[in-house]
Protein backbone atom coordinates (compact mmCIF):
# COMPACT_ATOMS: atom_id res chain seq x y z
CA UNK A 1 0.00 0.00 0.00
CA UNK A 2 1.28 3.50 -0.85
CA UNK A 3 0.49 6.64 1.15
CA UNK A 4 -0.53 9.97 -0.39
CA UNK A 5 3.01 11.23 0.23
CA UNK A 6 4.49 8.42 -1.88
CA UNK A 7 5.95 6.32 0.94
CA UNK A 8 5.22 2.66 1.53
CA UNK A 9 2.81 1.86 4.37
CA UNK A 10 3.72 -1.46 6.01
CA UNK A 11 1.04 -4.12 6.28
CA UNK A 12 -0.19 -4.41 9.87
CA UNK A 13 1.01 -7.35 11.94
CA UNK A 14 -1.43 -9.75 13.59
CA UNK A 15 -1.03 -9.31 17.34
CA UNK A 16 -2.57 -11.34 20.19
CA UNK A 17 -3.63 -9.44 23.33
CA UNK A 18 -4.35 -10.96 26.76
CA UNK A 19 -5.68 -8.59 29.44
CA UNK A 20 -4.53 -9.04 33.03
CA UNK A 21 -7.36 -10.09 35.34
CA UNK A 22 -5.36 -9.83 38.58
CA UNK A 23 -3.63 -12.25 40.90
CA UNK A 24 -5.11 -15.65 41.66
CA UNK A 25 -4.03 -18.74 43.56
CA UNK A 26 -1.64 -19.65 40.70
CA UNK A 27 -0.19 -16.16 40.17
CA UNK A 28 -1.24 -13.62 37.53
CA UNK A 29 -4.43 -14.50 35.68
CA UNK A 30 -5.02 -13.41 32.06
CA UNK A 31 -8.08 -13.35 29.83
CA UNK A 32 -8.26 -15.36 26.61
CA UNK A 33 -6.25 -13.98 23.70
CA UNK A 34 -7.96 -11.47 21.39
CA UNK A 35 -6.65 -10.87 17.86
CA UNK A 36 -5.65 -7.27 17.11
CA UNK A 37 -3.89 -5.45 14.29
CA UNK A 38 -0.87 -3.24 14.80
CA UNK A 39 2.72 -2.65 13.79
CA UNK A 40 5.39 -4.53 15.77
CA UNK A 41 8.90 -3.05 15.88
CA UNK A 42 11.74 -4.92 17.59
CA UNK A 43 13.83 -2.44 19.58
CA UNK A 44 16.14 -2.44 22.56
CA UNK A 45 16.05 0.22 25.26
CA UNK A 46 15.75 0.58 29.01
CA UNK A 47 13.24 2.47 31.15
CA UNK A 48 12.60 2.86 34.85
CA UNK A 49 9.02 1.83 35.56
CA UNK A 50 6.61 3.17 38.19
CA UNK A 51 7.87 0.64 40.78
CA UNK A 52 11.45 1.89 40.34
CA UNK A 53 12.72 -1.21 38.48
CA UNK A 54 14.93 -0.75 35.41
CA UNK A 55 13.35 -2.79 32.60
CA UNK A 56 14.89 -3.73 29.24
CA UNK A 57 12.32 -3.27 26.49
CA UNK A 58 12.33 -5.58 23.48
CA UNK A 59 9.73 -3.96 21.27
CA UNK A 60 7.21 -1.24 20.53
CA UNK A 61 3.77 -2.15 19.19
CA UNK A 62 1.51 0.47 17.66
CA UNK A 63 -2.04 -0.73 18.37
CA UNK A 64 -5.43 0.46 17.23
CA UNK A 65 -7.39 2.74 19.59
CA UNK A 66 -9.97 0.04 20.41
CA UNK A 67 -7.32 -2.25 21.97
CA UNK A 68 -7.13 -0.39 25.34
CA UNK A 69 -3.88 -2.02 26.65
CA UNK A 70 -2.63 -1.60 30.23
CA UNK A 71 0.64 -2.26 32.06
CA UNK A 72 0.79 -5.95 32.97
CA UNK A 73 -1.16 -7.19 29.93
CA UNK A 74 0.52 -9.65 27.55
CA UNK A 75 1.10 -9.22 23.79
CA UNK A 76 2.51 -11.63 21.21
CA UNK A 77 2.81 -11.88 17.46
CA UNK A 78 0.19 -14.27 16.13
CA UNK A 79 1.84 -17.70 15.75
CA UNK A 80 1.26 -21.37 16.54
CA UNK A 81 3.39 -20.95 19.71
CA UNK A 82 3.07 -17.27 20.75
CA UNK A 83 6.00 -15.63 22.55
CA UNK A 84 4.11 -13.59 25.19
CA UNK A 85 5.69 -10.27 26.19
CA UNK A 86 4.70 -8.21 29.24
CA UNK A 87 3.43 -4.65 28.66
CA UNK A 88 5.69 -2.27 30.61
CA UNK A 89 4.55 1.14 29.35
CA UNK A 90 1.64 2.54 27.29
CA UNK A 91 1.57 5.94 25.58
CA UNK A 92 -1.75 6.87 23.97
CA UNK A 93 -1.79 9.56 21.29
CA UNK A 94 -5.02 11.60 21.33
CA UNK A 95 -6.90 13.93 19.02
CA UNK A 96 -7.85 17.49 20.10
CA UNK A 97 -11.24 16.24 21.35
CA UNK A 98 -9.55 13.71 23.68
CA UNK A 99 -10.37 10.58 21.67
CA UNK A 100 -7.51 8.09 21.23
CA UNK A 101 -5.70 7.87 17.88
CA UNK A 102 -3.60 4.81 18.70
CA UNK A 103 -1.54 3.27 21.50
CA UNK A 104 2.25 2.94 21.59
CA UNK A 105 2.84 -0.15 23.71
CA UNK A 106 6.32 -0.97 25.05
CA UNK A 107 6.99 -4.64 25.94
CA UNK A 108 9.82 -6.44 27.70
Amino acid sequence: MVSLLGGIIPTPDSVLHRKTLGDGADGEQHADAVARFGRWENTTSQIQNAEGRVVTLSGVIYLEAAADPHVGDRLAKAAAEPDWRRVEKVDSATWFDGSVMHHEVYVS
